[in-house]
């Protein structure tokens, strides 16, 4: 191993990146070290002392966030010696704790908790009343906090001042006194905030949003990516019931490391909204989907001497994108577009683009709409409305005879079909820096629904009896893969979790 030391850990000789301290250093020899204020995107602090190990031929025991490897190190994670000194840090760490697990929300993914039962004494020897402190507290509208379960590991406050830029939490008192205060009025105002209770190894910092709405062991979790930018920042999406309850950031060193600006983890609520379209319309009553499809047929065959007009959407995924391509060159569709919302940017994750698969639409033969659209008439339009951002003007819409549209809620067209949202359905995007990223389905908002990649191809197979349209999404990219020169070489499994570099797409537009 090229830039390595070897060291023993517990007995066990294994070789490791030169540099690590020992926390990291003790996973290549699969052990797992208890650490509370240590994490590896910020710096270090040293001030929770649970990770304390024995390093042999040093009297005392060291913290092992805080200590390098060294040639010929030897050190113990797990003796006896250093598990009654984790004890001890744990009943220290515990004698002012309230005992409010029952109502707390991290319970079930609290480390204090963890660290309770797997190195704690499992007894108390304090016979005093506990320090009371302020509970409740409101930081603003999307954090709360309880100064009581703070452990003043300070992971909080390293994040906004060293990754957020916004250095807005400070210690204020000493001792059993010391508590997180906001400086100025109080609350916080950095668009990364909701950061600092991912953070939090306790129950100290909450989310206001998801506060009460569901004990974790009641949740399914699904990892896939946000598309509200073009960051397309990994994520893990919380859901019970088939409703999104909560999104938090998923870690990705080449995209967002371990973080995820606070519009993106709450931009959700559209997915659970309960007045979206479930079943198609036409001519502006519900309808099953075989008679939507066929109604729409009839549309694109009658138009095709009077042209159409194809309008994309950048929320829509690679393989939705291709499909809707073989359609219109099996209809000889000329004018094809997308419309692409835009609008500020920052220094840290947030993209100008918002949307996450611009590029993709672009890659796949659509062009941006234009300043002035075309003034001639159409037979028919086709059109993916995006659930946000600019609409499709409304002079174009009037110049088509007939309209088939993809939407979340029910707008007048001869033919309306539902749109599902990026956590009802596999696919992938590509995301800034031309990464290819995949969506994962987490939930099914209504049975009904069916993806606009199988209305596509079912609309394109009635059209063609040799289409054969793909069954799942493996599939589908495999279909993108070997007819579209940028794709070449993809599958999904090579793209993985945590997506790839899509090389044969050149420069990022």
């Amino acid at each position: 191993m090229s830039g390595s030391v070897n060291i023993t850990v517990d007995g066990k000789q294994v070789a490791v990146p030169a540099g690590l301290n020992l926390i990291e250093a003790a996973r290549y020899a699969g052990k797992s070290v208890p650490h509370y204020c240590y994490h590896p995107r910020l710096s270090v602090a040293g001030n929770c002392r649970i990770c304390l190990v024995e390093i042999q031929g040093q009297g005392k025991l060291q913290i092992a966030c805080n200590t390098r490897v060294t040639e010929g190190m030897s050190y113990f994670t797990d003796n006896d010696r250093v598990r009654k000194a984790r004890e001890g840090v744990m009943e220290l760490l515990l004698i002012n704790h309230p005992l409010d697990c029952p109502i707390c929300d991290q319970a079930g993914e609290c480390k204090l908790q963890e660290y309770a039962v797997e190195h704690g004494s499992g007894i108390t020897r304090y016979a005093f009343e506990k320090v009371r402190k302020p509970k409740n507290v409101s930081w603003g509208d999307k954090v709360v906090f309880d100064s009581e379960r703070c452990i003043l590991c300070t992971r909080c406050v390293r994040f906004l001042d060293e990754v957020a830029g916004t250095p807005e939490v400070g210690l204020d008192l000493r001792g059993e006194k010391c508590t997180l205060v906001v400086k100025g009025d109080g609350k916080l105002t950095s668009p990364y905030q909701m950061n600092i209770i991912d953070l939090c190894p306790v129950g100290a910092l909450t989310s206001r949003d998801f506060r009460f709405k569901s004990r974790v062991w009641f949740m399914h979790f699904t990892d896939t990516v946000c598309t509200s930018c073009a960051r397309g920042c990994n994520t893990v999406v919380g859901s019970r019931g088939d409703r999104v309850l909560r999104m938090v950031p998923r870690t990705n060193p080449d995209v967002n490391d371990s973080w995820m600006c606070d519009f993106g983890r709450l931009h959700y609520a559209f997915v659970n909204d309960e007045t979206r379209l479930t079943l198609p319309r036409v001519a502006g009553k519900g309808a099953p989907y075989a008679t939507a499809l066929q109604r729409a047929k009839a549309i694109l065959e009658g138009a095709r001497g009077q042209g159409i007009l194809a309008v994309a959407s950048p929320f829509m995924t690679n393989e939705e994108l291709f499909a809707m391509k073989e359609l219109l060159d099996r209809l000889g569709v000329e004018d094809r577009f997308f419309l692409k919302p835009t609008g500020e940017g920052d220094d840290l994750l947030v993209h100008p683009e918002k949307c996450p698969n611009a590029r993709g639409a672009a890659l796949l033969g659509f062009a941006e709409a234009p300043a002035e659209w075309p003034s001639k008439e159409y037979g028919a339009l086709l059109y993916f409305a995006p659930h946000e951002g600019a609409d499709l003007p409304e002079e174009v819409l009037l110049r088509a005879k007939r309209r088939i549209v993809f939407s979340l809620k029910e707008r007048e067209a001869d033919v309306c079909f539902p749109l599902t949202t990026w956590i009802e359905k596999d696919g992938t995007v590509v995301s800034a820096g031309d990464r290819l990223q995949r969506l994962t389905k987490g939930i099914s908002f209504e049975p009904t629904l069916v993806t606009e990649r199988t209305v596509l191809d079912r609309l394109h197979a009635s059209l063609d009896a040799a289409h054969r349209p793909p069954d799942t999404a493996a599939q589908a990219v495999a279909r993108l893969a070997a007819a579209v020169p940028a794709f070449a070489g993809v599958t999904w499994q090579r793209i993985g979790p945590l997506g790839m570099k899509l090389e044969a797409a050149g420069a990022p537009a």
